[in-house]
């Protein structure tokens, strides 16, 4: 029983209502026409088009950004900032002279960053040690080089005699008379330079063939894997005395 009352209320209903609508939507309204006369077709002048085409103002067209690393990062940067600030100010919305602080702090904080880069940059200074020229320093020579260029070799000579290193001391006259020939200007002496580099170096025959001599007595004491007597350091030191006598006669001439 209720439910033939409830579709008799709803028949009525739409009985009613459906008509009205349907009036209402098929209401016939006049067309009026523009009865302006003397209207005349406006030619339109290509040249001025191309002028206002070339100029920024009218140009409505929109550039679309190319996606790249760069537009992502931006983009990305500037979502992880809108929730900064939406974490920092939650609902409330900026205006007036917040706002523009607001505005403004993403740039301040750029400056204060570039600031500090330029900062570590001129502090750290790694062109500067790319490009600066290394200084020769005495502590990265050789143990040849430091005797050569900075021990008394004489001292340590009479010593390596007087403790019994002959074949050291063979080693110390040789040096020294390495240094008297850069001394002299017959050579320039370097670690890496070989004897028979040297030995093209002397221009002097004569002291020349006495720096081949002194130095195959060299070789043959120091690399050979021999106990060095006395007798073969006198032996040796004949030829040094003949080598110092040479320079000698070089230096009064």
């Amino acid at each position: 029983m209720k439910n033939r009352f409830l579709i008799i209320l709803l028949s009525l209903f739409f009985g009613i209502s459906y008509p009205q609508e349907t009036d209402s939507l098929t209401e016939v309204r006049a067309v009026k026409y523009d009865q302006t006369s003397g209207l005349k077709q406006v030619d339109l002048n290509e040249q001025q088009i191309k002028n206002y085409s070339a100029q920024d103002e009218f140009n409505y067209i929109d550039t679309i950004e190319k996606d790249n690393w760069w537009t992502r990062f931006k983009k990305w940067l500037n979502s992880k900032y809108n929730q900064f600030m939406s974490w920092l100010l939650g609902d409330y919305e900026a205006n007036g002279i917040v706002a523009i602080i607001i505005a403004v702090i993403p740039f301040v904080l750029i400056l204060v960053l570039l600031g500090l880069i330029a900062w570590l940059f001129s502090k750290l200074n790694p062109g500067g040690k790319i490009l600066h020229k290394p200084k020769q320093s005495e502590v990265y020579l050789s143990e040849e080089e430091e005797l050569v260029k900075n021990e008394d070799l004489m001292a340590l000579m009479q010593k390596a005699i007087e403790n019994g290193h002959f074949r050291l001391a063979v080693r110390y006259y040789y040096l020294k008379e390495l240094r008297k020939l850069d001394e002299l200007e017959l050579i320039h002496y370097e670690y890496q330079k070989t004897n028979k580099d040297y030995s093209n170096e002397i221009k002097n025959e004569s002291i020349r063939d006495q720096f081949s001599n002194i130095s195959k007595l060299y070789e043959f004491i120091w690399y050979g894997s021999f106990q060095v007597s006395e007798g073969d350091f006198r032996l040796a030191e004949k030829g040094f005395i003949k080598m110092e006598a040479a320079l000698k006669g070089l230096r009064h001439e």
